[in-house]
């Protein structure tokens, strides 16, 4: 996942950090999905991480799911408060521009 720690190190505070974020982030729109929809049928495998970054003194991840219902999590790690939030997105619509 972290592949890039011997060109520019990201600045982990452990060595497992960066490692284990998108792990936890699965692990947290999981928990949300089952929530949202008040079913146990989501699994860890239904839900991948599609990107995922350290930013602004934290971690972010965005993440989706196979369920077809046009949602993402974003899950951010705020470092100096020790919190972690899960915003919900749906994509309402899309516009396309040709070049111009």
């Amino acid at each position: 996942m972290a592949d890039n720690l011997g060109v520019n190190p990201i600045p982990f505070s452990s060595s497992a950090e960066g490692i284990d974020f998108p792990t936890r982030a699965k692990m947290m729109v999981e928990e949300v999905v089952k929530n949202s929809y008040n079913t146990e049928v989501v699994a860890p495998a239904m839900v991948y991480v599609v990107w995922f970054c350290f930013t602004l003194g934290g971690w972010k991840a965005l993440c989706s799911t196979s369920i077809a219902d046009g949602r993402y999590y974003e899950v951010t790690f705020n470092k100096d408060t020790q919190e972690t939030y899960v915003d919900i997105y749906v994509k309402m619509k899309q516009e396309v521009f040709a070049h111009v």
